[in-house]
Parts: C-alpha cells; sequence; structure tokens
C-alpha cells in the first residue's frame, strides 16, 4: 500500500473509531419523498386535454398539473401498474395504457382513475382516443382492439401478420394510421371500420414515434434515429437527417413546427429536412420517452430520474441599445 493510501486508511479508521460518523440526515431524505416529483421517477407518458397535464410511468405513479406545470399533484395508481402510453380525448378525459392489460380512464381534471380490462394475451403498446372519443389499442400479435365504451367492452381487429405494433394515431374522423416492425402500416379510410397494409416502408424499418399533420403528411421515427417522411399518406417514403443520430422516441407538433424527445436526454426540432437539438433546450440526465403540447408555444417533457418539465419553445428576441429589437 502506498503511503497515501495508508494514511487515508488510518485517518478512516480514526474517525470511525472516534464515532463521529453523522448519521443520515432523516429530514432530507422524508422531505424528498414527499416531493411531487421525485428523481426515481420514471415516467414514460404524457397528455393534455389543453387545460389539464397528465404524466405517468413507472410503478404506477401519475402526476397532474392545473397550472401550466408549475407544481403537480402525485398519486399511485394500485399495484401491479405501469402506465406505457396515454391519450387526451376531445371530451376531455384521459386514457392511459398500462402495461398489465388495463385501460386507467381519468376524469377532465386527470383524477377519479378507474381501470378497465384490455382483452387478449400480448404487450400492449400504443393507446389513441380518436374524434369519436372511441379508444386504439396496439400491440404484440398484430393486435389491434377498438372500444367506445372506455374499455368496458373491446372489439377485435381481423389478426393480420404476427407484428409488433408500436403507433396508432387518427388525424380526422375518417384517417387513421398504425405502425409496427417489418416495415408495417395499417391505414383506414373509413374511421377504422377497414385497415389496409400500405406497402413502402422499409422492411426492416421498427418504428418508435409516428405523427401526421393529416392524410397525406406525416413522419415516423425508427432505430438508430432515422427519421421517414411521406407526402402520399405513407405509399413511399424518403430519410430525414438526424444530426445527433439519436433515437426519438415521441414526436408532435406545436405552433406548426414537428418536435420530438429521445435519447440522451435531448428536444429535437425539425429545420426544413433536418432534425436538431433544440438550441437552448435544457439538457436530461436520462432518455425522455414522451411529450405533450401547451398552447401557444411550450412542450411538457417526460422521462427517466424524475424528468419533468416544459420547454418554452417561444423564439427569443434579441434586445439591442435602447431596447429595441
Amino acid at each position: 500500500m502506498s503511503g497515501r493510501m495508508a494514511a487515508l486508511a488510518a485517518a478512516w479508521l480514526t474517525v470511525a473509531g472516534s464515532g463521529c460518523v453523522q448519521p443520515p440526515d432523516m429530514a432530507a431524505i422524508q422531505a424528498s419523498k414527499a416531493l411531487a416529483v421525485q428523481r426515481s421517477d420514471n415516467f414514460q407518458a404524457a397528455a393534455s386535454n389543453g387545460r389539464q397535464l397528465v404524466s405517468a410511468g413507472g410503478g404506477g405513479v401519475l402526476v397532474t398539473s392545473s397550472d401550466g406545470g408549475k407544481s403537480w399533484v402525485r398519486e399511485t395508481l394500485p399495484t401491479p401498474s405501469s402506465v406505457i402510453a396515454m391519450s387526451a380525448c376531445p371530451d376531455g378525459r384521459f386514457a392511459a395504457l398500462d402495461f398489465y392489460r388495463k385501460v386507467w380512464i381519468g376524469d377532465a381534471q386527470g383524477h377519479n382513475w378507474q381501470a378497465q380490462k384490455v382483452d387478449g394475451d400480448f404487450n400492449p403498446i400504443d393507446i389513441a382516443c380518436d374524434p369519436q372519443n372511441r379508444l386504439w389499442v396496439v400491440g404484440s400479435y398484430s393486435t389491434v382492439l377498438m372500444s367506445a365504451d372506455f374499455g368496458k367492452t373491446w372489439n377485435a381487429q381481423p389478426p393480420g401478420e404476427d407484428a409488433i405494433l408500436t403507433a396508432v394515431q387518427f388525424v380526422d374522423a375518417d384517417h387513421g394510421y398504425i405502425a409496427g416492425e417489418f416495415g408495417t402500416l395499417l391505414v383506414t379510410a373509413d374511421a377504422g371500420a377497414t385497415w389496409t397494409k400500405q406497402a413502402g416502408l422499409p422492411a426492416d424499418f421498427y418504428p418508435y414515434a409516428m405523427s401526421f399533420a393529416d392524410a397525406r403528411t406525416g413522419w415516423l421515427s425508427g432505430l438508430a434515429g432515422s427519421v421517414l417522411h411521406t407526402v402520399d399518406g405513407g405509399s413511399s417514403w424518403t430519410a430525414q437527417s438526424n444530426v445527433s443520430a439519436t433515437p426519438i422516441y415521441a414526436l408532435l407538433p406545436v405552433a406548426s413546427t414537428l418536435f420530438g424527445v429521445g435519447g440522451g436526454g435531448k428536444v429535437f426540432k425539425l429545420d426544413g429536412d433536418v432534425w436538431t437539438a433544440l438550441e437552448g433546450a435544457p439538457r436530461f440526465p436520462a432518455d425522455l420517452a414522451a411529450a405533450a403540447a401547451l398552447e401557444p408555444q411550450a412542450l411538457l417533457v417526460a422521462g427517466g430520474a424524475g424528468a419533468l418539465k416544459v420547454v418554452d419553445l417561444a423564439p427569443k428576441v434579441a434586445v439591442v441599445d435602447g431596447g429595441r429589437p
């Protein structure tokens, strides 16, 4: 042992033997446990109905905010629970998809959550509430389920190929999209009565997130930071540049601009055909998994290590002499 190491060891033994080791600050620990948002939280979903913000994740942790994210109220759903996706319905209610094959329905204030069982032996992945307040759930084994009564009963679509379906979205009352592995893209033009497989995606593409602006224009993010763009309803796709090559786990528009969140705790912005990290956005210590739009120009981002923050997207105006821009 070197002389320096021996000295350090001797000093440690002296302190330990003297009984001067400070006990942990239990008051600080208890205060940390009382926080609405804790560093151990792993948020995996977020949604906004225009008035209330909701985010939830592992262990059934669920938080709500009625003041634009300035403060949060915490509750824990009964175990076992792990919320993996969330949607706000046109009537203001929230639907939270639970990994344990449940859907939690909350009121327009994000409270009074009630669980409804999801039929089938599969792994649920994503949920969407369409313009008719119907719930759509997709997942493994090409599962597509629809409920017109907020989860009390479910109707299953005819099974397709054995694929993991990862994202579902309706852009209007008639048009919807479902994306999945092996380049799967299902399209409906009759409010979900029938779904047709759309050729065009690469067979090796695995989508993480989807965002369609209308029935023809959409984006898909996937493995290794890949992003694809279509202007013909998914018949063909072109690759867009992602400068950081970091995976994007959620896509959503805010004030006519498309944003994303993802790996490395980054917030992304689409500028032309190029995805770049949003300048001036905070960086988080863990991946960001979900986001929700706030009017007029803000974004709630959520992820691991208790990441939950509203990011201001409004352009900053430079001020020069005389206070004039």
